[in-house]
């Protein structure tokens, strides 16, 4: 199972651009180096807190997302320090931008998520540099509260998120919140834009019944929809 910390941060308007600079050049690309990945940045644009910008930084578990703390192993490890120098440069002063910070917490099933992240050792290959839709792309957070989480799962995984992929679409993540109530879910999909969103509101008639069927079982639903405002990432 991987983690994804959620990140929200309040950065004053004319420091945005700067702040994802910095975070571009610098922050993420240093997360490669230690085997995360950043996989979506962006300002909430429907049902989420516009004052805010967002990151979701994956990690393969919890020691992973430890050793890349202040504290952790990596930071002590010189031959690390020593690839990476450069890159921390470029984001010496990112601190300074953020007013506060609010962190999230998702535990992701890696099994069906496409988060390419591992413990990396020095002189490894990198991890990746994640897939994106690009500017104005937008990513879909939806949370779940099904009376049956293993037929949510089949439901959504085999049979739906197969289908959004046929048009155009990208899952993301199937994770849940542990920190919340037991058995919900929440999911990330990705969108080349809000009118692609907008296009898959609705099933056709190939999957009619299994939509309906998901919404019985998970009569509980909310998505707020992430714009993404960095060119960062590949696939485009």
């Amino acid at each position: 199972m991987g983690v994804l910390v959620q990140r929200e941060f309040t950065v004053a308007g004319d420091d945005r651009q700067e702040f994802e600079r910095q975070s571009r050049l610098g922050v993420w690309e240093n997360m490669r180096y230690n085997g995360a990945q950043m996989i979506a940045y962006g300002v909430w644009s429907f049902g989420g807190n516009g004052d805010v910008v967002v990151t979701h930084s994956v990690y393969e578990d919890f020691d992973h997302w430890t050793a890349t703390r202040q504290w952790g192993a990596f930071a002590s490890e010189q031959a690390r320090i020593e690839e990476t120098r450069a890159i921390r440069q470029v984001f010496a002063g990112r601190g300074r931008l953020v007013r506060r910070s609010r962190a999230s917490l998702i535990e992701y099933d890696s099994q069906v998520s496409t988060p390419q992240v591992k413990w990396r050792a020095v002189g490894e290959p990198l991890a990746p540099v994640p897939f994106s839709f690009g500017l104005q792309s937008v990513v879909a957070e939806t949370r779940f509260r099904p009376e049956n989480p293993d037929q949510f799962f089949a439901q959504t995984v085999e049979t739906l998120w197969p289908w959004y992929i046929e048009k155009g679409a990208r899952p993301l993540i199937y994770g849940w919140d542990p920190l919340g109530a037991p058995g919900n879910v929440i999911t990330y999909v990705a969108y080349p834009d809000i009118s692609d969103f907008q296009a898959c509101w609705q099933p056709d008639a190939s999957i009619a019944d299994v939509w309906a069927a998901r919404d019985r079982n998970s009569p509980q639903q909310s998505t707020r929809l992430l714009m993404v405002t960095t060119p960062y990432g590949t696939g485009q």
